[in-house]
């Protein structure tokens, strides 16, 4: 009986010395625990980035009418609101204080969007050439973001999210032909 006690006892001072206040070990996945700040960093940037996506997309579908910008502004919103729906679970302040097109808290997204509008404005090719260049990018950073994360439900999120790019990449590369 002595051994169990020991053995509870002992794994339970294991355990709480595995935690750390500043970073979650968690990888219990429902929205427990906290989230690091590298991993709070990611997610709200995350979030931001699919807002860029969406913005450029509508914005190029003004220009040009082509559908495939229209269709993947949606998926897109879809993508954002998985996104907010994360935020709110960790308790982490939404970056997007409007849904303005082309507004945006982190200056580096604000200069991209108004980069890759100007590009795409270009013809519909480049701007095709745009979608790709996104979806590229945001591959990448998804990629990132998962091998970063420690919680099951931030990864199934951002995997779910990867595999909307990589289908999005699939039909602009189509388009590019």
């Amino acid at each position: 009986m002595k051994k169990i006690i020991y053995s509870l006892v002992l794994g339970t001072l294991l355990l709480a010395g595995c935690s750390d206040s500043g970073s979650s070990t968690s990888s219990g996945g429902g929205g427990t625990g906290t989230l690091s700040t590298e991993e709070v960093q990611t997610l709200v940037y995350m979030r931001e980035e699919e807002k860029l996506a969406r913005d450029v997309y509508r914005t190029l579908y003004d220009r040009w009418n082509l559908s495939i910008f229209n269709n993947i502004s949606e998926s897109e919103q879809t993508h954002m609101d998985t996104l907010a729906a994360m935020l709110a679970t960790y308790g982490v302040a939404d970056p997007v204080t409007s849904d303005t097109t082309g507004s945006f808290t982190n200056p580096v997204l604000a200069s991209l969007y108004d980069q890759l509008v100007a590009r795409g404005s270009i013809s519909s090719a480049e701007a095709i050439q745009v979608g790709i260049f996104i979806e590229e990018t945001d591959i990448a950073d998804l990629q990132k973001a998962i091998s970063e994360s420690t919680h099951d439900d931030l990864i199934r999120a951002y995997e779910n999210l990867l595999q909307g790019s990589y289908n999005h990449l699939q039909a602009f590369s189509a388009q590019a032909g």
